[in-house]
C-alpha cells in the first residue's frame, strides 16, 4: 500500500476542478441555486436554533437551582425556629430518670 501526499498546487488543482464542473452544472441548471442555498441554510438555521436553545435552558438550570437553594435554606430558618422555640435544657435520659425516680 503506497500512501501518497497531496501537495498544495494537487489540492488547488482538484478543488478547482470541482468548482469548474460544479459551474459548468449551474450554467446548465440554475434551478439548482435556490435548492443548494436552502440545503446548505439547514444546517446552519439547525445549530442556530440549538445554540439559543441552550442557552435558554442553561438559564432556567440556574433558576431552578436558585429556587431549590432558596427552599434549602427556608426550611433550615424553620428547623431552627423550631429548635429555638422547643427549648430542651436536659437531656432525654436524664428526663426519663428524672421522670421515674421524681425524689432525687
Amino acid at each position: 500500500m503506497v500512501i501518497m501526499m497531496l501537495t498544495p498546487k494537487m489540492i488547488h488543482n482538484d478543488v478547482s476542478t470541482h468548482h469548474e464542473q460544479f459551474l459548468t452544472i449551474l450554467e446548465k441548471d440554475p434551478w439548482l441555486i435556490p435548492a443548494l442555498t436552502a440545503l446548505h441554510i439547514v444546517p446552519v438555521v439547525v445549530a442556530a436554533h440549538g445554540f439559543y436553545k441552550t442557552l435558554a435552558l442553561s438559564k432556567q438550570l440556574k433558576i431552578e437551582r436558585e429556587k431549590t437553594k432558596q427552599l434549602a435554606l427556608q426550611q433550615v430558618e424553620k428547623v431552627s425556629t423550631v429548635a429555638q422555640n422547643h427549648h430542651c435544657h436536659m437531656p432525654l435520659p436524664a428526663k426519663i430518670k428524672q421522670h421515674l425516680h421524681p425524689e432525687d
